[in-house]
């Protein structure tokens, strides 16, 4: 593992003693000791004694003048006056072994408005880091991970956090999970990495607990990680949130409650997971866990869409084709199932095939029908097949020959999926084919 740099710890006593030996007092001490010397060995006893009681009290009082603490506290008493003197206390105190102070230098080494200089930073942070302060800790192994303004270095960003960890804390024991589960700046281990993660999870780490959860819902023990998501959701974590929504919609792990599926959607929706918003429109649309509301909907879908949401795209597609939640409008329609089309959405192709074969929103172009339509297809949208079955039973549509092979073969794989529409075509064919066969039509 990586090490930092041996940097010297703070010393056990500040350096204002130092300066007390250079200081007025010394040549009083050394006069009275002498004159001591003189005197008789009773007297000489007490008088040393009193003597040791003054020089300590006179040097108690020097720390708490010149001490890390009384640094500290004129570092505050001026930083709430806004003065800008408060920083050079700040060093004093630093230098004099505040955690603290080194703690709050690390993030501001030169009281500058402009970003952090690594140079002047590191020192302070790892002074502090090396010395116990976790949060210091913390700050290196974030910086040097995420190289902002820092040399990027996953080797010592593992160092730290491993440090952090072991001192406890949660978002550090995470890390570590994620370090030994990718091999980011340490060999991958899987079995310790599993250890991290129960750790922090242990802790009630958010992330500890809806990665545990994830693990445990698509694996042996269904119910345990819906309670691990249900403990991450009510600590805000939205991933976990919009996971438990779809637990109790499904009724996985969960007895299938849709109120409370809808209470955790809305909830990771208004969190910015942009999957719970495009199912919260669904749950809208649908009135799953709440009253059907269209307009509602139309608001979510649009939230999503707007992020490139591709199944919100089409949505909003289908709302404003029919005026749903919106006034009508076929061109924007049109706008929004090419949007969704281009992002691989087979609804969306199939609904945009459909806009060029009716010129709704669009000029009609069945060729263009015909490629949208083909692209469906060959992905598996069951509509999709069942047309292009239809353009080759009819032939000259878009360019597409008349083939009724082929349009056999699209209705059966349309069937195959059940699309009712293709299972009576396809039955109508045969039994077409058979009495041509035995001379009865």
């Amino acid at each position: 593992m990586d090490s930092e740099p041996n940097l010297k710890r703070p010393r056990s006593y500040p350096p204002s003693l130092l300066a007390l030996k250079s200081s007025s007092i010394t040549p009083i001490i050394i006069k009275t000791s002498l004159l001591v010397m003189a005197m008789g060995k009773f007297f000489r006893i007490f008088l040393i004694f009193v003597l040791i009681l003054i020089s300590g009290g006179i040097y108690v009082q020097f720390l708490l003048l010149n001490g890390p603490e009384n640094y500290w506290r004129q570092a505050q008493q001026l930083a709430k006056q806004n003065d800008p003197k408060s920083h050079e206390f700040l060093v004093k105190a630093a230098q004099a072994g505040h955690l603290e102070a080194m703690w709050l230098l690390g993030q501001k080494p030169d009281n500058s408005p402009q970003g952090l200089n690594y140079q002047k930073a590191y020192p302070w942070l790892a002074q502090a880091a090396i010395n116990g302060h976790v949060l210091a800790q913390v700050r290196l192994a974030t910086l040097f991970g995420t190289g902002d303004n820092f040399p990027k270095s996953p080797v010592r960003a593992f160092y730290w956090w491993s440090k952090a960890a072991r001192n406890g804390h949660r978002g550090a024991q995470y890390q570590v999970y994620l370090a030994l589960e990718t091999g980011q700046g340490v060999k991958s281990d899987p079995q310790k990495a599993r250890g991290w993660l129960n750790r922090a999870a242990a802790m009630s780490e958010p992330n500890a607990l809806y990665r545990l959860g994830l693990f445990l819902t698509q694996g042996l023990d269904p119910p345990q990680g819906a309670q691990l998501w249900l403990k991450a959701a009510n600590l805000g974590h939205p991933e976990a949130q919009h996971g438990l929504a779809v637990l109790y919609e499904n009724g996985h792990g969960l007895e299938q409650d849709p109120s409370q599926a809808f209470y955790w959607m809305t909830r990771a929706a208004e969190s910015g997971v942009i999957p719970a918003q495009q199912a919260l429109g669904v749950y809208y649309d649908s009135g799953l866990g709440t009253e059907i509301n269209f307009a509602k909907a139309f608001q979510w879908f649009q939230r999503a869409a707007d992020h490139g949401h591709a199944a919100a795209q089409n949505n909003l597609g289908v709302y404003y084709s029919q005026g749903r939640g919106t006034p009508k409008d076929e061109a924007l329609a049109a706008q929004w199932f090419l949007k969704a089309a281009l992002l691989n959405n087979l609804e969306a192709q199939f609904n945009l095939a459909l806009v060029y074969a009716n010129g709704q929103g669009l000029p009609q172009d069945y060729a263009l029908a015909a490629e949208w339509l083909k692209k469906a297809a060959d992905r598996g949208f069951a509509k999709a097949q069942f047309f292009m079955g239809v353009y080759h039973e009819v032939g000259g549509l878009g360019g597409v020959p008349k083939d009724p092979a082929i349009a056999l073969t699209w209705y059966a794989k349309a069937a195959d999926q059940g699309l009712d529409e293709a299972k009576e075509r396809l039955e109508a064919l045969r039994l077409g084919a058979m009495n041509a066969y035995l001379g009865l039509d």
